[in-house]
């Protein structure tokens, strides 16, 4: 497991916050798990901004990973995450909308320590591990994009 804060310069953090928020559109009926709440995505097609950000991931993970999907969650308040693990080897979590109070919005992922919301970090662990995300507590969404990858 790891994490990077600042990991973007802060033009692009703020472009991305943007065109995620209000560029793209957000699709109802996405789950975790069959049994999980539905919430918002956006499947990411691999266009030569996620390219660059996908080849941003591979130097900061120092790890050569093959993208097996990548996506936009996007939470809003009374949206629970639901435990769940990924397809893939590895996930990677890009957190792109503004940072929420400490505690509120946190990547729970079994037996550590949740992981503030903090816009701008980076965070990537084994998918296999049991991990939730948890609603904001404001009314603007919480984005993050998601790669699923192999080794």
């Amino acid at each position: 497991m790891g994490v990077i804060d600042n990991f973007l310069a802060d033009d692009l953090c703020k472009f991305l916050e943007d065109y995620y928020s209000y560029e793209l559109p957000h699709y109802y009926g996405h789950r975790s798990s069959k049994d999980s709440d539905p919430f918002y995505y956006h499947p990411i097609k691999l266009d030569a901004l996620h390219s660059f950000l996908f080849s941003k991931v591979q130097s900061a993970v120092g790890k050569d990973l093959q993208m097996h999907r990548a996506y936009l969650n996007v939470q809003h308040q009374h949206m629970k995450g639901a435990w769940h693990t990924d397809d893939g080897n590895l996930t990677v979590v890009y957190m792109a909308t503004q940072t929420l109070d400490q505690g509120i919005g946190c990547l729970e992922i079994k037996d550590t320590k949740p992981i503030d919301f903090v816009q701008n970090r980076l965070v990537w662990f084994d998918g296999a591990t049991q991990h939730r995300g948890h609603a904001p507590n404001t009314y603007h969404p919480r984005i993050t994009l998601a790669f699923k990858t192999t080794r």
